[in-house]
């Protein structure tokens, strides 16, 4: 539900426990018995729930006045000066309201004082009546003087104001009811339609039995007498109020109460959502509690988190998003320069080149809390408070860890799968979708892939993963299913690391954001971590049976993770040196499997040409280091085919990409090739046409080879792209000609 800011009504919905001040501010009001105008003033914070108060105050007065036998009634007159746009209609109203008041409550008394109040309205309206401190102000302006003319040529006694006022004062003590005029929201009113409100009341409406119950917050009111007169502000209330009730401060424990409730409420109301019980309780003290004061600012902060889960609620974690919520509503210009400020905040880029001139944790925090109190002091908004700065860079160093560690003010080490898994603000992947709230720039949404973890066989989950790499998210789901893996069982480890491992050489290398690990890289990392997962005494048999079952495409990828395996137990190219890589399995178990991996290899290769496998090295240097001679006699037989020589030119060179892609070449190649039988091989396969049917990766080998051959290196013995593209130009038109 939305909830509004309309005042309660009675104690049946005191969420706050002030139904007793309700109670005994009531009885006071029924228990005075001065004769005089007496003014009452009660003082609070807007949003601390005055007008409710009053309410529940004016409804024990008449539940008490229901059980008493007094005949003569506390007669409430209830008054909102704020519904009027100037101060002509703010007094002309006032007698109006208390007129109809007495007249229509059918007592013939009080029907006479009603019209007594009317003709005394009518009698002052052009005169200068009320005094301010020696002078004397004008309630309205010539217009009304032409209005009232004809009313004041009936007679004399009717132009004497005093005479008017004197009359209804007679008449007001002559009668036994008590008068209660409550007027609320003075806080509201400009600062010249304040002080008339009080001048009103004692000067003009001075009457006796006659209670005044005065809502506002008091440093408002006090701020804005001294703007509109000379003097204290606080001098002139004292002279007014005889009796000064402050509202007390509503206990936390009951406003903490009711944010609950309507928190709950809020988490209910979706089945999906993304709610941590440990991560509300890490940040509500520090992140949420700070903002919440009043019943308006629950209020305000469940609107505003209500509309933006409205779409987003399984996208999002809620503990943040109430969070982030109630800094843009008490802080915007904070809540913006958090917006603008991702990498220094969630650490997607390190901020050490943004600012390095920051060289110790102590610069960094006294730079962003010189920053921060900045920003308030240059916003709209004035916060006087001194410890809001402090309570900011709290509330960011607990939203965002990184930030937190990097100014010193954060020191537990926190998971970045975590905050993935839990879509949380502080991952630099999730951070957008708290400011867009847009659900259609979330392009992987939480529900499909607990739904692809959790649920699809192999076959869906290749399927899904392939269409997820056409729309280049797919090392974006990976990190998903990597930031899940605590969660994953050993029944769906093996699926899907099954269908990683078949999925993963058809994988587009080239069009993924990741620098430091490209997609197949990363997949097969995460198939090794997928089969931890499954009991220690069934990896090897689960193990055994992909490679069993492998085709060619497959085997490239086995071959990366047997080799991982190996250099975690420093082998093969560790020299002996063991990698931070698990140990899936045990050294005994490796060595049953380097066998499995070899054999299968031969059987494929009785059938296949390993040079028809896009990434043959691993494969090729797992065989050559497993069984030599029958690497080398395989290599040996292979390389009399032209086309198996230039698919073998992959060994030897270096491919590095930046702004523009160059290419050096090793000495490799002359193992079992000299240069002249690899150019050979080249102009044989380019004038027949075959090179052009190769992989455009094989391709710009050749032609880079090729320039090599003849010396066109640059000074750091490297070829360019673009010459390499202008010599495959040239062969292919060539060829086109012939």
């Amino acid at each position: 539900m939305i909830y509004s800011d309309k005042p309660i009504s009675t104690n049946k919905d005191d969420y706050l426990g002030r139904g007793g001040f309700a109670k005994l501010l009531a009885q006071s009001l029924l228990d005075m018995n001065n004769g005089d105008t007496f003014s009452i003033g009660l003082f609070g914070k807007w949003g601390c729930g005055k007008t409710s108060l009053v309410n529940m105050t004016l409804n024990e007065v008449d539940e008490l006045q229901k059980n008493s036998r007094e005949k003569n009634k506390l007669i409430v007159v209830h008054f909102e000066p704020w519904n009027f746009s100037n101060t002509d209609q703010l007094l002309s109203q006032f007698f109006i309201h208390l007129s109809n008041k007495f007249r229509s409550n059918g007592d013939k008394k009080l029907a006479k004082i009603g019209n007594a109040l009317e003709k005394y309205s009518d009698a002052f309206e052009v005169f200068e009546v009320i005094p301010t401190f020696g002078k004397s102000l004008a309630l309205f302006g010539k217009k009304c003087v032409s209005k009232l003319g004809k009313k004041l040529k009936k007679g004399a006694d009717e132009k004497d104001i005093l005479k008017q006022k004197e009359y209804v004062i007679s008449l007001l003590e002559k009668q036994s009811n008590k008068i209660l005029i409550v007027i609320d929201d003075i806080d509201r009113l400009n600062n010249e339609q304040i002080r008339q409100v009080f001048q009103l009341i004692t000067s003009v409406a001075k009457f006796p039995n006659t209670i005044y119950l005065l809502v506002f917050d008091k440093e408002i009111v006090v701020k804005a007498l001294e703007k509109v007169q000379e003097g204290s502000g606080e001098d002139y209330l004292e002279k007014i109020i005889q009796m000064p009730i402050q509202i007390p401060d509503i206990q936390q424990p009951k406003l903490r109460g009711v944010l609950f409730s309507r928190m709950d409420m809020l988490i209910s109301e979706h089945k999906d959502i993304c709610f941590q019980e440990e991560h509300w309780q890490r940040l509500f003290y520090s992140c949420v509690e700070p903002f919440v004061k009043s019943i308006r600012d629950i209020n305000r902060l469940c609107n505003s988190v209500k509309f933006k889960l409205t779409t987003l609620f399984s996208e999002v974690d809620f503990t943040d998003m109430v969070a982030i919520s109630a800094l843009e509503i008490h802080f915007p210009a904070v809540y913006e320069w958090v917006k603008g400020n991702k990498p220094i905040l969630t650490g997607e880029q390190d901020w050490s080149a943004f600012k390095a001139n920051l060289k110790t944790q102590k610069d960094c925090y006294e730079f962003y809390q010189s920053q921060i109190k900045s920003l308030l002091e240059d916003s709209t908004t004035k916060y006087e408070d001194t410890n809001h700065v402090v309570v900011i860079i709290t509330f960011l160093s607990q939203m965002f860890p990184y930030f937190g560690q990097k100014i010193g003010k954060l020191h537990e080490t926190y998971d970045l799968n975590v905050l993935r898994m839990n879509n949380q603000i502080a991952h630099p992947d999730k951070f957008d979708r708290y400011f867009d709230l847009e659900l259609d720039n979330i392009f992987l949404k939480k529900a499909e892939v607990l739904n692809a973890v959790n649920t699809f066989n192999q076959e869906e989950f290749m399927t899904f993963l392939l269409e997820l790499d056409k729309k280049e998210i797919s090392y974006d789901f990976l990190e998903e299913v990597n930031a899940m893996l605590p969660k994953i069982s050993a029944d769906r480890a093996r699926t899907i690391s099954r269908a990683l491992i078949v999925t993963t050489a058809q994988l587009n290398t080239n069009s993924q954001k990741r620098l430091l690990f490209r997609i197949n890289n990363y997949a097969e990392f995460l198939v090794i971590d997928l089969i931890d997962r499954i009991n220690s005494t069934e990896r090897i048999a689960f193990i055994s049976d992909i490679i069993n079952n492998a085709d060619l495409a497959t085997l490239q990828s086995i071959a990366n993770i047997i080799n991982r395996i190996e250099l975690g137990y420093g082998r093969l190219a560790a020299n002996g040196k063991e990698y931070e890589y698990k140990k899936i399995i045990s050294l005994e178990e490796l060595l049953q499997l380097e066998i499995l991996f070899i054999n299968k290899v031969k059987e494929m290769l009785r059938l296949h040409n390993l040079f028809n496998i896009s990434n043959w090295r691993m494969i090729y240097y797992l065989l050559e280091s497993f069984d030599l001679d029958y690497a080398h006699g395989y290599l040996a037989d292979a390389l009399n085919n032209d086309g198996n020589i230039l698919r073998y030119l992959d060994n030897s060179v270096n491919v590095w990409s930046g702004g523009d892609t160059r290419y050096e070449f090793n000495q490799e190649y002359k193992k079992h090739l000299t240069e002249e039988r690899i150019l050979q091989a080249i102009k044989s396969q380019k004038e027949s046409g075959e090179l052009f049917l190769m992989s455009e990766k094989t391709q710009n080998i050749c032609g880079a080879f090729y320039l090599n051959a003849l010396g066109k290196q640059d000074y750091k013995c490297n070829l360019s792209q673009a010459d390499v593209d202008k010599l495959l130009a040239t062969w292919k038109s060539e060829n086109e000609k012939s």
